[in-house]
């Protein structure tokens, strides 16, 4: 059993429970609690787990010795030394966290995509990915847009929304692009799973952004995108979005779409109202969801942030995900992006002093991928007062991941299918029980 010992900071116990457990139940002792899983019922295969890369992170990676950045990727990648991150996320082009607003083709009217080029990527972004995959061969990439390159927009701008022009020359030219990107990628050994149209496709934001509606993004994709990789032998995976709850009726106008089975994969999602995605479940039965991006905060990384994002992993993953991806991986000291907005990491770097702090986030999203394998199962589990969760691994065990946010030690009383063994809860804390 490891555990997650979580510092009280100046936060009372009551304020914590906010973020975790629900308190105690009429009828319930304090000391005691009672979780049952059910190993029968099996739910959704996981994919992975994982966070996202950004320039911004590449180049605070990139002020350290060779020899510490290889010991911060064996902690964050490596499933023998360190929390095994294997399903992670990309952008295309520039991100609010890349160094600028840029694309791989930014000469204007290149419908050949002649000057297609990830050259900019090579001082920063392309080292950070390969020195992940070195500490793990198995990582697996979901990558999208924040916006295409401006020529192609109508306001002629990747910064403050616009939207892809509805022009068949621009649509081809779109889809090249996707192909020779993922093309790209594949010559530096980084393998592009799935792609993901459009980062948060309702937003015009001060940095790179662009709004999609749901025709004109599966237009796109079925007459444009999959006939241009399927031309060339590619296999990547295309799934709609990516949508958050704002946007929920833009999901929904997307799965109601006739082409929609046809075109995707799946959705990916991030930032979602947990009712809202239920109730999508429920209307479009069968369908694959994916997360896509946990909330950035403010750069705090305070232990109650990393409670919260226990409780969001529990959340989207018994909501029926299958994969879940932290967002900003490193972030140089006081974790701001190029447009000013200071967020959380699971790594903070300070590129003067060369010092490297692992964040509260950074244990809990450990604890989550190297307890939970690629390949296990979401099993049943019924806790009355507990944020809880259980899988089933590929090799039988099965891992329950629980919380106690009281000061005091805790039994919990474990019953698998009628079989029940008990354990210490220790206070303040997100235990990983292997059953």
């Amino acid at each position: 059993m490891e555990s997650v010992h979580i510092e009280k900071e100046e936060l009372c116990l009551e304020e914590f429970r906010q973020w975790g457990d629900t308190g105690d139940q009429p009828g319930q002792k304090k000391d005691i609690v009672t979780v049952s899983i059910f190993t029968g019922h099996k739910f959704q295969k996981v994919e992975g787990i994982g966070a996202a890369f950004s320039e911004i992170g590449g180049k605070a990676l990139a002020a350290l010795s060779p020899e510490k950045q290889e010991e911060v990727l064996a902690d964050l990648y490596s499933p023998q030394k360190g929390a095994g991150l294997n399903y992670c996320r990309l952008h295309i082009g520039s991100s609010d966290f890349g160094l600028d607003a840029y694309s791989y083709d930014d000469i204007d009217n290149d419908y050949g995509m002649d000057s297609f080029s990830i050259e900019r990527d090579r001082k920063y972004y392309l080292p950070f990915i390969k020195g992940a995959l070195k500490q793990n061969p198995d990582i697996h990439f979901h990558a999208s847009p924040w916006s295409p390159p401006a020529w192609m927009k109508t306001n002629s701008s990747m910064v403050n929304g616009g939207s892809l022009k509805n022009d068949p020359n621009v649509y081809q030219a779109y889809a090249t692009y996707f192909r020779k990107y993922v093309q790209s990628y594949a010559s530096e050994g980084i393998p592009i799973h799935r792609l993901l149209i459009q980062n948060e496709v309702d937003v015009a934001t001060i940095y790179p952004s662009c709004v999609m509606e749901p025709k004109q993004m599966t237009h796109f994709a079925k007459e444009y995108l999959l006939p241009e990789l399927r031309k060339h032998q590619i296999t990547t995976e295309v799934w709609a979005g990516t949508f958050r709850t704002v946007n929920t009726v833009k999901m929904s106008d997307c799965l109601a779409d006739s082409d929609f089975k046809d075109v995707y994969s799946g959705i990916g999602l991030q930032y979602t109202q947990i009712q809202q995605l239920l109730d999508i479940q429920k209307m479009y039965p069968g369908t694959k969801f994916m997360h896509t991006e946990s909330v950035c905060y403010n750069g705090n990384n305070s232990w109650e942030q990393a409670i919260n994002l226990f409780n969001d992993f529990c959340a989207y993953m018994n909501a029926g995900c299958s994969v879940y991806t932290y967002w900003n991986t490193i972030l140089e000291t006081g974790g701001k992006s190029t447009w000013g907005w200071a967020q959380n990491s699971l790594v903070t770097i300070d590129t003067k002093e060369k010092e490297v702090t692992y964040n509260p986030d950074y244990y809990i999203m450990k604890l989550l991928a190297t307890k939970i394998r690629p390949g296990a199962r979401r099993i049943g589990a019924l806790c009355i007062s507990k944020k809880c969760i259980a899988f089933e691994n590929m090799d039988g065990s099965i891992v329950l991941l629980i919380s106690n946010l009281n000061s005091n030690l805790v039994e919990c009383r474990v019953n698998v299918d009628g079989l029940e063994t008990k354990y210490e809860l220790q206070p303040m804390s997100i235990q990983a029980i292997e059953i």
